[in-house]
């Protein structure tokens, strides 16, 4: 009687499941699975976050290292006598980081440095502003004006091609020699790191102060 009253129920039972509105043990659990599903794909979009995060901070720190050892690198002992002595300090030099760095001509009076602004003295044309040689042997400090070797007044001259006191990675090259491309605008979303220090530079007029400007990004 017992056994007759379990097969019953077991058939009831079995009714009620194939009934309408059942979709199996998955489907009874389902409202409970979305919670479940949603949180997995927070959790893991958290984590990818994080790791991009890290990596563009070691990205960051690593290139704050490379200019350091390049600025360290490119100011040497803090004096040249030629341009192929600068030159010759880019031979120390391995990163995988961009970079230029050069010689500008600034006053060395307390104004003129607090109001040096970055940007705007190295807009358009960043080659421009670095020092050069004149065709008669001259030092061109500020733009195109020449130290006259005689030690007379400084006076315009032409800069020789190629003359110019500065050195950058083979990538920033390309950008330099090409016309249609302003380097401060193609790196002004990037974060880079840039110095300034001052040096002594062999003019025919003797030591001239003039600053190393470095950019590494």
């Amino acid at each position: 009687m017992i056994s007759k009253n379990i097969n019953a129920v077991n058939k009831k039972s079995n009714y009620q499941n194939k009934g309408k509105g059942f979709i199996g043990s998955i489907g009874d659990d389902l409202p409970s699975l979305i919670p479940l599903f949603f949180a997995l794909m927070i959790f893991f979009a958290s984590l990818a976050f994080a790791f991009t995060t890290i990596n563009e901070r070691n990205v960051l720190i690593n290139t704050y290292i490379d200019s350091l050892t390049i600025a360290k690198t490119a100011l040497s002992d803090g004096s040249f006598a030629s341009l192929d002595e600068f030159r010759a300090t880019q031979n120390n030099i391995v990163t995988m980081s961009n970079y230029i760095y050069g010689l500008i001509y600034l006053p060395t009076d307390a104004a003129s440095q607090k109001n040096f602004n970055f940007e705007e003295n190295l807009k358009g044309n960043i080659k421009d502003s670095f020092v050069g040689i004149c065709a008669n042997g001259d030092i061109a400090l500020n733009s195109n004006l020449g130290i006259n070797t005689t030690g007379g007044t400084s006076t315009p001259c032409d800069i020789v091609e190629n003359g110019r006191f500065y050195v950058a990675s083979s990538s920033v090259e390309e950008k330099l020699n090409d016309a249609s491309v302003n380097l401060l605008d193609s790196i002004k979303n990037r974060k880079y790191f840039y110095y300034l220090y001052p040096i002594t530079l062999l003019t025919p007029n003797g030591y001239q102060v003039v600053y190393l400007l470095v950019m590494v990004w």
